[in-house]
């Protein structure tokens, strides 16, 4: 009976267990998917996980909340959970543990998750193109980081704040230069607050005045304030231009500047009065403006709505926008377009097409100072982080593949919103890395100017017997890249058999020499860490042997160990220099001759050296020599360089190999 009892118990208290975690999980979801607050949410989610500890949807969805709360450490450690709970629930939780162990920097740790989730994931969709392209990025990346950075970054305190700064752009009045920047602090227009980052929900425009030197961006000269209700409204306002002649704004209203009003953005003007030194109230650019249907409740009921159009930019004479938009005939996400100014109108948007635009996101155009470099954000195009800042050069529609601009401009976490002062070499950008104030700041972007390192290399061709000089010699420069050789120039020599060449820091080079009835040599020259301007190593000559038919010439170090044929380990660098000559020479008919020491009869002698000949011509075989190419001889002990041998060191001497020129003229068929 006693047993029977609590059974019964047991099974009660799971049941009442089941439910009670069915209730938090529904608490949780409706949290994170109705209200979207992810951080009470995660609360739920771990209460879930405290009552059923193999619970992987909860595990799963903790992760979310921990991701779009940037607790990224604390979402690797959930998804990797989730995945021990249940390795087969869910394949896009590796494309989720991928992103955010590259977030964190983790290259290795995320290409590993990419593949994995490339692997389970056959569907040929939006998500494997973005694996694909994370998984480049997370390769990028790695090459990127490992090159000395061209600029430096340094956050602009006193502007950021615990909220949200970006999107800054200057502004400039009668010599007074003032930073205008978007951000989320409080005593703006907003009065709602994101739960999750206690800031306001909404943005604002804001100003600040710089000393008016541009070369100091970092000091303000007074107080943040904001642009006021002639230019901010209740919803999101920001990511403001200013026209060359600085008495138009442009920049960016959502929901038409209504609270809670939740579709579209549009991009508005407003004009300065220079007297009153104020903007003027914000007028709608209708030509800009978007329309797209959207489906807005469960029967399919559609609706028309605004798009979102935002974040303008100018060309330097003011008659030419970039926007973004997620109107209809983009590529996906929202997409770069463009329009130009008629007179005092703005035509039709037009598509800046499919070379800078992908399927993701581009966010962020700005226009450099020549008028023909674009320089955007985008999460489309194989990056370091989540949105990267690239460069493309070109106009409209027409551009050429776009640059990632690297370290430390680009990190592993979002970047955007740039802007040049002074282009490649001034400028502001915004970024979520960590280290800053709040969620986004804005940073100073200065260009590294090191000394220009102006590096030369010279010398002379000479005779490797004679040491004199063998004049209308030829020398071929090739750097070194990886295994490959690749030729950069030829000198062709005079009388004096001088040569000389200009070279680049950081490389790895090799000189070959080449001249008629010589053999081809060559010399390895490097800049790797070359920190000042010289001519490395001055007169770095180049010897030549002169070509001799039928001449022996004793291989180095290529010995045999007694009574053996097999090439010894210690032989392999100086054959591998063998292939070289081969290699530089390829017209040269070679016979690899192998000679015994005087112990063991004629006959055997004879053999053994026939197969140590043997063994040399199937190295160079396997090393991509031409057989043809090739005939080997065992002399035996008949040409022995010692004799009588009084030492092991005298019968060493005499295992040698040797090679003679039968010709020089080899041709491939």
């Amino acid at each position: 009976m006693l047993r029977h009892l609590t059974f019964f118990l047991g099974a009660t208290l799971l049941w009442a267990q089941s439910g009670k975690i069915k209730k938090l999980l529904a608490e949780a979801d409706k949290e994170y998917y109705t209200f979207r607050n992810p951080e009470k949410a995660a609360e739920l989610y771990k209460q879930v996980l405290s009552l059923d500890p193999n619970n992987q949807y909860a595990a799963y969805r903790l992760a979310r909340c921990y991701w779009y709360t940037n607790n990224t450490e604390q979402a690797v450690e959930a998804y990797q959970k989730a995945i021990a709970i249940n390795r087969e629930a869910n394949d896009t939780i590796y494309l989720d543990l991928g992103l955010a162990q590259k977030k964190l920097g983790r290259y290795p740790e995320a290409i590993q998750s990419f593949q994995e989730f490339l692997a389970r994931h056959k569907a040929q969709d939006i998500l494997r193109k973005q694996a694909e392209i994370e998984l480049e990025g997370c390769r990028l990346a790695q090459e990127l980081l490992a090159q000395q950075p061209d600029y430096e970054l340094r956050a602009l305190a006193a502007v950021n704040s615990q909220a949200s700064e970006y999107a800054p752009a200057l502004f400039v009045v009668k010599g007074d230069t003032f930073l205008i920047f978007t951000s989320h602090r409080t005593g703006g227009q907003s009065t709602a607050r994101f739960p999750e980052y206690g800031e306001p929900t909404y943005s604002d425009l804001w100003v600040v005045q710089l000393k008016s030197d541009t070369t100091l961006l970092g000091r303000v000269t007074g107080k943040v304030q904001n642009l006021g209700k002639r230019v901010n409204t209740p919803a999101n306002d920001g990511s403001a231009v200013i026209s060359p002649d600085g008495l138009t704004m442009y920049y960016s209203i959502c929901g038409e500047g209504k609270y809670r009003k939740v579709w579209g953005c549009a991009i508005y003007q407003s004009t300065f009065d220079p007297q009153k030194k104020e903007w003027g109230p914000f007028e709608k650019i209708e030509a800009l403006a978007g329309k797209r249907e959207v489906v807005v409740n469960s029967r399919g009921k559609k609706k028309l709505v605004p798009t979102y159009d935002a974040q303008p930019t100018l060309s330097p004479d003011g008659n030419l926008m970039y926007f973004v938009s997620d109107r209809d005939g983009g590529m996906g996400g929202t997409d770069i377009w463009y329009a130009q100014k008629v007179g005092k109108e703005w035509s039709a948007p037009v598509h800046a097409g499919k070379i800078i635009n992908t399927p993701f996101n581009e966010i962020y155009p700005h226009v450099g100072k020549d008028g023909k470099t674009l320089y955007f954000a985008s999460d489309g195009h194989p990056g370091l982080g989540g949105y990267d800042i690239f460069r493309a050069e070109g106009r409209l529609a027409t551009w050429q593949q776009p640059v990632n601009l690297g370290s430390p401009i680009n990190s592993s976490y979002d970047d955007f919103s740039l802007i040049w002062v002074k282009q490649d070499t001034l400028g502001l950008l915004a970024s979520n890395r960590p280290g800053g104030k709040g969620r986004d700041d804005i940073y100073t972007v200065k260009r590294i100017f090191r000394p220009k390192i102006e590096l030369a290399v010279h010398g002379t061709v000479r005779d490797a017997s004679t040491k004199l000089p063998i004049p209308f010699a030829t020398v071929t420069l090739y750097e070194v890249q990886g295994d490959k050789l690749v030729p950069l120039d030829t000198f062709n020599t005079d009388q004096s058999a001088s040569y000389k060449f200009t070279l680049t820091p950081g490389k790895e080079y090799r000189l070959i020499g080449n001249a008629p009835e010589y053999l081809a040599n060559e010399v390895a020259v490097s800049t790797k860490d070359a920190t000042k301007s010289m001519d490395l190593e001055a007169d770095i000559d180049i010897y030549l042997d002169r070509i001799e038919i039928a001449r022996p010439i004793v291989l180095q170090n290529i010995y045999f160990d007694f009574d053996k044929y097999d090439i010894r380990p210690d032989a392999a660098a100086e054959l591998d220099r063998l292939v070289t000559l081969l290699q530089q020479n390829p017209t040269l008919r070679i016979l690899i001759g192998a000679h015994t020491d005087t112990n063991g009869s004629e006959a055997y002698n004879i053999k053994l050296s026939n197969n140590r000949a043997k063994s040399v011509v199937e190295y160079l075989t396997q090393k991509g020599i031409n057989p043809k190419r090739l005939t080997w001889m065992g002399y035996g002990e008949s040409q022995p360089l010692i004799y009588p041998e009084l030492s092991d060191a005298d019968e060493q001497a005499n295992r040698r190999a040797e090679f003679r020129i039968l010709g020089l003229d080899f041709a491939e068929k």
